[in-house]
């Protein structure tokens, strides 16, 4: 429903580039069906965030942790060269609004992919299943609804690296076969470690890229 909604009125951020960065994507898709709702449920149900952080505690060790899990995240796209699409369009801005711009690029990523989907696929999903099925199940049960939900968007969307719009096996290729694979690294290091901030900062990493491409008016 929403990837039929962006291709009647986008509502594109700025003007950015991607699906990714609508009103409709960033703010209803992620922010509101995996933030919100689940969080309104999770809080309704008695639970805190504390729940999500068994035996977390501030430390240089626990924020090395997580400044290395982002970096971590940044360098899988950094080293793919995609840094150079953002370098290629800065001349197209005034210093301001590419400062705005690449601001809201570097947030976004955190606020509507990686708080919500680790908050909701490993921090509510999997560890549910978990107590109902088991460690295994749980993980591969995840795994494939996480990747399932990136799927309809791209197949109704996409046009470049993540497949094309209409073709379902380049939608596969693209999209559901990295999804697959990181999502299945997100569960098995949710399942050995439990360490939610350091998986939500090494998704935002892997997201942050791509996010800020979109930003800057560049769909790759």
């Amino acid at each position: 429903i929403i990837g039929y909604l962006i291709t009647i009125k986008p509502l594109p951020i700025l003007g950015s580039a991607s699906f990714l960065t609508t009103v409709w994507y960033a703010l209803v898709f992620k922010i509101g069906f995996l933030l919100i709702v689940p969080s309104t449920w999770f809080f309704l149900r008695g639970y805190r965030i504390r729940d999500l952080l068994p035996d977390w505690k501030l430390s240089f060790r626990s924020v090395l942790a997580i400044i290395f899990a982002y970096v971590l995240g940044v360098s899988i796209n950094l080293l793919q060269g995609h840094f150079s699409f953002i370098l290629e369009v800065a001349d197209n801005f005034s210093a301001s609004e590419f400062i705005i711009r690449v601001g809201i690029g570097f947030i976004l990523p955190l606020l509507m992919a990686a708080i919500p989907e680790e908050f909701f696929y490993r921090g509510i999903l999997q560890t549910r299943i978990e107590q109902l099925l088991g460690r295994i199940a749980a993980i591969v049960i995840t795994v494939l609804l996480f990747t399932a939900w990136h799927i309809p968007t791209r197949f109704l969307l996409s046009q470049g690296v993540e497949g094309y719009a209409g073709d379902f096996g380049s939608v596969l290729l693209g999209t559901g076969v990295p999804v697959l694979i990181f999502g299945l690294l997100f569960g098995l290091l949710w399942d050995r470690y439990r360490n939610l901030l350091s998986l939500i900062a090494f998704h935002w990493g892997i997201d942050t890229l791509p996010i800020l491409i979109s930003m800057v008016g560049v769909d790759y």
